[in-house]
């Protein structure tokens, strides 16, 4: 009997301690500011090679090629998928149900993501249902709104050959694994950057730029 009652409080605690731990599981912490650098001269070279070799971007538009250098040609929502395809769509809605049939192995994330990003104003603790499980998304507004960029593959994508050069005001990654970096390329110095972690959305206008000011509307490529 002594041992039992010995037990009860300590069985309660235990109980307690996971009902925390729970808790704090399904709270999300807040998102963390991106990291924020510059390139070395080594780092440089090896990007700009990378660029180097970046082909026009071709994408499907209702039927018709589109260079999308020259303009999405109306289209609000753009993205390629593992193939190294691209698609472009009238509305983020459209293409959404489409890749969920061209690319049926990427799910649907979960959490509050963008939506709570909207609401709230903080920056999102997960990745946005807004971009799907498995793709880096860019957006040209900081409120995840306006055009919609992203991408599935792995590469470093020039913003100037998919129109979208000094235009992204918000971003997502919500990959499997690994997080994306975003460059503004600066003639004749070291390009800034900063680095955006899996599973989280950013505002630009609250990225510290490494100079002054911030990184919105300054992103000239990623690499993912």
């Amino acid at each position: 009997m002594r041992l039992t009652r010995a037990l009860v409080p300590f069985v309660a605690a235990l109980c307690a301690l996971a009902a925390s731990a729970t808790a704090a599981t399904a709270t999300p912490e807040p998102s963390p500011s991106p990291e924020i650098g510059i390139n070395t001269p080594a780092e440089e070279a090896e990007l700009q090679q990378q660029l180097d070799e970046a082909k026009p971007v071709i994408a499907t538009y209702n039927g018709e090629e589109i260079n999308l250098a020259d303009g999405w040609q109306g289209a609000q929502a753009c993205s390629e998928v593992p193939s190294g395809e691209v698609y472009c769509y009238d509305s983020a809605e459209e293409a959404d149900q489409a890749l969920a049939a061209i690319v049926p192995e990427v799910a649907r994330g979960s959490g509050s993501g963008a939506a709570s990003a909207k609401a709230s104003g903080e920056l999102s603790p997960t990745a946005s249902d807004d971009c799907a499980y498995g793709w880096v998304c860019l957006w040209e507004h900081g409120e995840f709104t306006g055009r919609r960029l992203q991408w599935s593959a792995k590469g470093t994508k020039q913003l100037a050959d998919w129109d979208f050069r000094d235009k992204a005001s918000a971003g997502c990654v919500n990959r499997n694994q690994g997080g994306a970096s975003v460059y503004d390329a600066r003639t004749a110095l070291p390009d800034p950057y900063m680095v955006l972690a899996n599973g989280y959305c950013y505002k630009f206008i609250s990225a510290s730029y490494p100079t002054g000011g911030s990184f919105n509307d300054k992103a000239d490529y990623i690499k993912m």
